[in-house]
């Protein structure tokens, strides 16, 4: 574990008040080559404040995303890490296989921006054109976490990791994103976050369920 992936680390410690439950890191017969990233899910269980269970990654911002111009002056940051919340009804656990689908949407769009050598940044979608269920996801502000400071791991005083919410999305979901044109975006991230006129989180629907 590098100096950057201690700090990830003890971030998500600080920002879910637990140690993770357990791990699991992507084998490397899951991986498309040789040099592919190593990605770990560290897995947080329910509790009071957050009931819903957290998988969080790290290793995916070892890859630095190239530059990204996003208007206005502003450039995306370089490097991301990935969160997913799962409906407490999952089972979550070592043992049991029923939320390895999702925490594999978790590895791919985790994977996603060193296999083509892109750069993602929240409200991004991503169409892996899956069977079953859920065909790609989308990349959101955690916003049912009360602290801000979730989407910031600090690696020095000036330069931060992203983290984004992945949330699996269905072929339906993505079709109507597409129907709807410009207005699709703010669509379809407004089904899991709901806000009002001022843009204040009024509903939120940010569990996977299967």
């Amino acid at each position: 574990m590098n100096s950057r992936h201690k700090k990830l680390y003890k971030h998500y410690e600080k920002v879910f008040h637990q140690k993770p439950i357990f791990s699991m890191k992507l084998k490397d017969s899951v991986a498309h080559d040789k040099e592919e990233l190593s990605v770990t899910t560290l897995v947080f269980r329910p509790t009071k404040k957050t009931p819903f269970w957290k998988l969080c990654t790290i290793g995916a911002s070892d890859y630095n995303m190239p530059v990204r111009d996003i208007g206005c002056g502003r450039y995306a940051n370089r490097r991301n890490e990935y969160i997913m919340f799962i409906s407490p009804d999952v089972k979550v656990k070592q043992s049991s296989s029923d939320w390895l689908k999702l925490n594999a949407l978790l590895w791919m769009t985790a994977c996603y921006p060193y296999n083509a050598k892109t750069n993602v940044t929240v409200s991004d979608t991503i169409d892996f054109n899956l069977p079953g269920k859920y065909c790609g996801t989308v990349l959101l502000l955690p916003e049912i976490i009360d602290s801000p400071a979730v989407t910031k791991c600090y690696t020095s005083t000036q330069k931060f990791i992203s983290i984004l919410q992945v949330m699996p999305i269905t072929k339906e979901q993505l079709s109507e994103k597409l129907r709807r044109g410009q207005e699709g975006t703010y669509w379809l991230m407004e089904q899991f976050y709901t806000h009002n006129d001022d843009y204040e989180l009024i509903h939120s629907e940010p569990f996977v369920h299967f």
